[in-house]
C-alpha cells in the first residue's frame, strides 16, 4: 500500500491499519505480507511491514520511518543556491533558521519573491539542513495543497488528530502560502497550528509570492501572526546569475554553445524557470538527436519556447527591426535601391531571417523583392564573414537578434 504523503501513513497506522490487516487475513490469506510505502520513498523500500501470524499467535510488527528522498535531494541545498549581493539577506536568514540546535530567533520566517526566484529551493535547503541534524521526523514540509489534502476529512475529530500529529514536529515549513485563497477553510486551522508552534518556541517558515500585503484574502488574525516574524524578500536572479547557472548546466550536459548564444539565452529568458525549461529542451535535443545543437536549431528551440503570450516571429518583424536600426523604411529593404546603407541593412535582414527562421535561399529572395537566390547566398555569407572578422558587427547582430526575439512580446 502506497500513501501520497508520510502523514497519511501516520494517520492510517492509528485509524485503519489493524482493520485492514484483519480483513486481509480473513478474506485473502493468513500468509499475506502487507508493505507500506510512499511514492517519494527511496527505491529500496523503507516500509512498515505487517506479517500475518499463524492462527493464535501474537502479531509482531517491524516499523521503520518512511523518509521522503525529495527532502534529501542534493540539488536543493544552500551550496547549490546561486545568488549575489542583492539576495544575501534572505539566504543568510534561511541559514540562520536552519540551525536546528538553537532556539528560534526569527519566528516565523516568511520568504517572499516572484515566481522562479528560488523560494522553494531555499525552503528545501532549510529542510535538508534540518534533516541532516535532526532527522525527517522532526519536521513538517509541504505546500498548502499538501496541507489541505491532510485535512480532507472535515470532521472535528479527524482535524484534531491531524493537528496533534503535526504539532508534535519541531519545525513547520509551508510553501505556496498564496494558494490559501483556494482553501479558505484552511486559514482557521493554520492559525491554530501557528499558535501551537509559536507558543512552544518551534520554528516556522512560510513561502509566498510577493509580500503579505499583496494577499488581501488572508484573515486579519492570520496576517498579523505572519507579520510577527521576519520577512525576507527574494529578488529575481540577475543576468550574471543566470549566465553562471546556464554555463554550469551546459557543461554538465556537455552541450556546446558559444558565449554569445549563452548571453542571448539568458537575456531572452529572464524568468529562471523558463530558463531551466529551455536548457532542458537543449539537453533533450542533444540526447535524442545524437548531435550537437546547431545555430539554426538553437534559434528554433528558443523561439518556440513560450516565454510570454507572444506572437510568432516573422520576416516582417525582422525586417522592421533592422529598418528601424538603420533609420530606413521597410520598403527600402524590399526595393531595388543600391545605396550602400540600404544594401548593408538588406544583407543583415537576410542573414537574420535565414538564421532565426531557417528560411530557404529562394524563399528569402522572394521576401526581399524577388532577388535571385545567389544574391541571397552572397549576402548571408558576407554577414557571416563580418561576424567572424569584425567584433562590432558581431555585437550588432546579437543586439538585433535580441530585439527581434523580444519584439514578439
Amino acid at each position: 500500500m502506497a500513501f501520497p504523503h508520510a502523514f497519511f501513513g501516520s494517520w492510517f497506522t492509528t485509524h485503519g491499519k489493524a482493520a485492514l490487516e484483519q480483513a486481509v487475513r480473513d478474506y485473502i490469506s493468513p500468509e499475506v505480507v502487507v508493505l507500506y510505502d510512499t511514492p517519494l520513498a527511496d527505491p529500496t523500500p523503507v516500509t512498515t511491514t505487517q506479517v500475518a501470524p499463524p492462527s493464535g499467535a501474537t502479531v509482531q510488527e517491524q516499523t521503520a520511518p518512511v523518509i521522503s528522498r525529495t527532502m534529501l535531494n542534493n540539488q536543493f541545498t544552500f551550496d547549490t543556491f546561486l545568488h549575489n549581493a542583492k539576495n544575501v539577506f534572505p539566504v543568510a536568514s534561511a541559514k540562520e533558521v536552519a540551525k536546528a540546535d538553537i532556539s528560534p530567533k526569527y519566528n516565523p520566517l516568511v520568504i517572499a519573491g516572484p515566481s522562479g526566484s528560488g523560494k522553494t529551493h531555499l525552503l528545501r535547503a532549510i529542510a535538508h539542513s534540518i534533516i541532516e541534524h535532526r532527522g525527517e521526523n522532526s519536521m513538517f514540509l509541504g505546500n498548502v495543497e499538501d496541507l489541505a489534502a491532510l485535512y480532507q476529512d472535515g470532521s472535528p475529530g479527524a482535524r484534531f488528530e491531524m493537528r496533534k500529529n503535526i504539532v508534535q514536529k519541531d519545525f513547520f515549513l509551508l510553501d505556496d502560502l498564496q494558494r490559501l485563497e483556494e482553501f479558505p477553510i484552511l486559514q482557521e486551522e493554520l492559525i491554530a497550528l501557528f499558535d501551537a508552534f509559536h507558543d512552544n518556541n518551534k520554528q516556522m517558515v512560510f513561502c509566498c509570492t510577493d509580500g503579505l500585503t499583496a494577499h488581501d484574502f488572508l484573515l486579519p488574525t492570520l496576517r498579523s501572526r505572519l507579520e510577527w516574524g521576519l520577512l525576507a524578500q527574494l529578488k529575481p536572479q540577475d543576468m550574471d546569475i543566470r549566465i553562471k547557472y546556464a554555463t554550469n548546466h551546459l557543461k554538465d550536459n556537455q552541450i556546446k554553445l558559444t558565449n554569445d548564444q549563452i548571453i542571448l539565452l539568458c537575456q531572452r529568458f529572464d524568468n529562471f524557470r523558463l530558463l531551466q525549461g529551455v536548457l532542458l529542451k537543449l539537453a533533450a535535443f542533444k540526447d535524442l538527436m545524437h548531435t550537437e545543437v546547431s545555430e539554426y536549431e538553437f534559434n528554433q528551440i528558443i523561439e518556440h519556447t513560450d516565454n510570454t503570450k507572444s506572437n510568432p516571429l516573422t520576416s516582417d518583424i525582422i525586417i522592421g527591426v533592422v529598418a528601424e536600426h538603420y533609420m530606413l523604411q521597410t520598403k527600402d529593404l524590399l526595393s531595388e535601391k543600391r545605396h550602400q546603407k540600404i544594401v548593408l541593412a538588406r544583407q543583415v535582414a537576410m542573414y537574420l531571417t535565414r538564421t532565426l527562421l531557417g528560411s530557404s535561399y529562394p524563399a528569402l529572395g522572394r521576401m526581399f523583392g524577388g532577388k535571385d537566390h545567389s544574391t541571397v547566398i552572397y549576402a548571408v555569407n558576407k554577414i557571416k564573414k563580418f561576424i567572424v572578422t569584425n567584433k562590432d558587427t558581431k555585437l550588432l547582430i546579437n543586439e538585433l537578434k535580441e530585439k527581434c526575439l523580444t519584439a514578439t512580446k
